[in-house]
């Protein structure tokens, strides 16, 4: 009796599978840490707001209350990342079109 035996055409070994699996974990954790720092630095909503006045830098209020933005390409409202270390920076928060609602 002879028996025919049959090398499979694509194999993937055992310690290959093994780093493979290494190598997409440590890039996903990386993805994940880069992530994290990214997002670190997003304004945080209940901060204050202000728009540009005669070169100065006005406080508006509460979004949806005190103003709106409506739709445009413009810079609604700006946002102080930092009033102690830099009190001169105001970075662009809100697009849009600066509105107060009349109350």
């Amino acid at each position: 009796m002879v028996f025919a035996i049959r090398e499979p055409g694509l194999t993937i070994k055992h310690l290959d599978m093994k780093k493979i699996k290494i190598i997409l974990n440590a890039i996903a954790i990386t993805i994940a840490i880069a992530g994290a720092f990214a997002t670190r630095y997003c304004m945080q909503e209940n901060s204050s707001q202000y728009i540009p006045v005669n070169d100065t830098f006005k406080p508006v209020g509460d979004f949806g209350i005190d103003y709106k933005c409506y739709d445009s390409k413009n810079i609604c409202t700006y946002y102080q990342p930092d009033s102690v270390a830099r009190p001169e920076e105001f970075l662009p928060y809100r697009k849009g079109q600066y509105a107060p609602i009349n109350k």
